[in-house]
């Protein structure tokens, strides 16, 4: 894939998956049922920490055989559940989240990066 088909895919991913400000983010935390989900690779969460409630499934097994239960083990009810996605930059997550969008899953939101939700005080473990 060249970097041309590289920015059209991202823009589409950020067109189908929105990207959330810090406070958006925190609101839906506060008042909606959701999951959130890092797609960093596990060394990079071991090396810098974990958004507080947060769960770690690499970008990695989505890319390599995807299966739902990835995600829908963790989730009662998904049709009500907002799916809350960050890496460390939001590159990665709007990806991840496209693919989601791609497969049927509705309520997909780009949180952004761990370095962005850090430098706003955000909660971490």
């Amino acid at each position: 894939m060249n970097d041309t088909d590289l920015t059209k895919l991202l823009q589409e991913a950020n067109d189908k998956v929105p990207k959330l400000t810090f406070d958006e983010t925190m609101q839906i935390i506060s008042s909606d049922k959701c999951i959130i989900i890092d797609v960093r690779e596990e060394s990079e969460v071991q090396a810098s920490g974990l958004i507080k409630g947060a769960i770690n499934i690499p970008k990695s097994l989505f890319d390599n055989n995807f299966s739902s239960g990835l995600i829908e083990s963790h989730i009662d009810d998904l049709d009500k559940t907002k799916i809350l996605m960050y890496c460390a930059a939001g590159v990665r997550s709007a990806f991840v989240g496209l693919t989601l969008v791609n497969k049927g899953y509705k309520n997909v939101l780009n949180i952004g990066g761990y370095s962005e939700w850090v430098s706003n005080g955000g909660p971490t473990i």
